[in-house]
């Protein structure tokens, strides 16, 4: 159920509207007083410059808008500009609002820009659609916030701004560094404390993908990575500092720098804020990507691959949609690999969908689902039939508000028709969101800073897939993060026997099944005497039975052709433990 045959899966879907680029950079050189990198939203995929290929390196001008030299003389939106001699080679300099952002840059192309800035008019940035003249856009396009544009307008307006919009590489004679995708970082950034309840429980693996980006090569490259702690009283305390050295890093080259694990067993539940700092023997250039900070939270209540705020809710801008769905149905989620499952019980989700002008979700219905992957042939992909769901709400729209809020689901057991779904131990589990509808403009929301790039690898685990015919595991690529959190309570352990319920483990294949299915058991210990109970959707037991076996290995044959199509569970149990499975009859 891990990343075993990458191989063998398809290229990433491609997406529309509402998407991020994470390896470019919008850098001011001069004047001193503003140099730095600067956080840019950018232009999604079908129009605007490549910026991973292409860089605009000049002077930022300020476009004029005809007939105004006041308030709202520089929002682009005129066929004939008043300044377009001033823009020509020149980075323009533009506003958000009144017209699309693509007849913005367009304008700001015809008159011999070689770049385009868009002030964004509120807090934050976002993703940049294109609209009707997107498509002629060949130059590069980016957003900064509003309050970065305020900082800077003075400066624009005197001439001595210059800045660097697209790819870095090559740019400085000594730049080293990494984007966040580069870093090895726990594979979640909320997880239920029970995930850490024993020491080895959640091995926190740590290191950093350091990138050359400039003319030189570099000697001595170390990496420092330190982990403060804060515990639910606020008390923060230093609980982890290692570093590594890289002794050379030759031009254009991306090598990996590893340290020392990180339990936070001995620590539980809290706020784990890890800072990754990279230096060298030369001094850095550009020092805007040394310093990375990262986080993740032991919690009571709350899973998420989403950055989270205060109030435990997803931080994200911007949104993603199969390219290759004219519109519903698609599925976006995200992975829980829980090996301590039988103590989580998943209740809710929460989640948001984004919406293109125009378009409302009023009296819309999405699904909410909990789902099992049973990765039957253990070939890494998400073959028909291995996803089976066990919880399921649906969430419908009732207020014109829908794009960009933050909506929750309640999730019933779909065996037992009651709230919640409560997990089974060593499984792969996907809580995602459906869209059903037939609009064209909705989009899961996304953040676009919780990037997994570089774990994925380490863990050997999946991110976040999406569905439209076929489950594509690999989603939208490990740097597109849906907002969706599961709100989750623990399961006591109540007795000796949920103690070692891990120490059975069952495998049922095929699922679906028609006539015999094949039960695999594996213990750590002689299991003896098995019995099992099969249960229907309504939580009768329609088999039962029982079996001795010698060793810690066996197989056994159901036949189940006897059974209504429908999803049922099978409960095995020993002496020492038990287990459960889940399977679908078909006909």
């Amino acid at each position: 159920m891990k990343k075993l045959l990458l191989s063998l899966i398809l290229g990433l879907l491609s997406l529309t509207s509402h998407q991020a680029i994470a390896q470019v950079v919008g850098f001011v050189t001069q004047p001193t007083a503003v140099r730095g990198n600067y956080t840019i939203g950018v232009a999604a995929s079908g129009w605007g410059a490549d910026l991973d290929t292409l860089t605009a390196v000049g002077q930022l001008r300020v476009l004029r808008s005809q007939g105004g030299t006041a308030v709202g003389d520089s929002l682009g939106c005129d066929t004939v500009l008043a300044n377009p001699s001033a823009l020509a080679g020149k980075i323009a300099v533009v506003y958000r609002g009144a017209c699309e952002f693509g007849l913005k840059a367009y304008g700001a192309q015809r008159a011999g820009a070689i770049g385009v800035i868009i002030i964004n008019n509120a807090a934050g940035v976002i993703d940049l659609g294109g609209g009707v003249n997107g498509i002629n856009v060949t130059i590069p396009v980016v957003m900064i916030s509003n309050a970065d544009g305020a900082t800077l307008r003075p400066f624009i307006d005197g001439d001595s701004t210059v800045a660097i919009i697209g790819q870095k590489r090559g740019q400085f004679a000594n730049d080293f560094g990494f984007t966040p995708g580069n870093l090895v970082r726990p594979m979640d950034w909320a997880v239920p404390h029970t995930a850490a309840k024993n020491p080895g429980d959640y091995e926190v693996l740590l290191g950093a993908q350091i990138v050359n980006y400039g003319q030189n090569a570099q000697t001595n490259v170390n990496l420092n990575v330190k982990i403060d702690f804060t515990n639910p009283a606020g008390s923060t305390s230093t609980v982890y500092n290692q570093s590594n050295v890289l002794a050379a890093l030759p031009i254009d080259s991306t090598l990996l720098i590893t340290v020392p694990s990180f339990d936070p067993n001995a620590y539980g539940r809290g706020k784990y804020l890890i800072t990754y700092n990279v230096t060298a023997t030369n001094s850095d250039d550009f020092d805007g990507d040394n310093v990375v900070t990262q986080s993740f939270w032991l919690t009571d209540t709350l899973y998420s691959k989403a950055r989270l705020d205060t109030a435990g809710n997803p931080i994200f801008s911007g949104g993603v949609r199969p390219s290759d769905a004219a519109a519903g149905p698609y599925e976006f989620g995200i992975w829980f690999y829980a090996d301590r499952g039988h103590q989580v019980k998943v209740n809710k989700l929460k989640f948001s969908y984004v919406t293109n002008a125009g378009f409302q979700l009023i009296n819309e219905t999405v699904v909410g689902k909990v789902s099992q992957w049973l990765d039957v042939n253990t070939n890494g992909l998400i073959d028909p039939g291995e996803m089976i769901e066990m919880g399921e709400g649906f969430y419908t729209y009732t207020d014109s508000l829908g794009s960009a809020s933050l909506r929750t689901v309640s999730i019933t057991d779909i065996a037992t028709n009651l709230p919640g779904v409560t997990l089974d131990s060593n499984g792969v589990y996907l809580f995602s969101m459906s869209y059903t509808g037939a609009q064209t403009g909705v989009f899961t929301s996304i953040d676009p800073q919780g990037n997994y790039t570089a774990s994925s690898d380490i863990y050997l685990q999946y991110t976040a897939p999406v569905f439209v015919a076929a489950w594509n595991p690999n989603g939208f690529g490990d740097d597109r993060v849906p907002a969706i959190v599961a709100i989750v309570e623990e399961v006591p352990e109540t007795s000796s026997v949920n103690e070692i319920r891990n120490d059975l483990s069952i495998r049922v294949y095929p699922n679906p099944v028609r006539d015999e299915l094949n039960i695999r058991i594996h213990a750590e210990n002689a299991i003896g005497e098995v019995r099992y109970d099969v249960m229907d959707i309504a939580g009768r037991i329609v088999m039962s039975g029982s079996k001795m076996v010698d060793g810690l290995n066996d197989q056994m044959t159901l036949s189940v052709g006897q059974l209504q199509e429908g999803l049922y569970t099978i409960v095995m149990k020993t002496n020492k433990g038990f287990n459960t499975s889940r399977f679908v009859v078909t006909k």
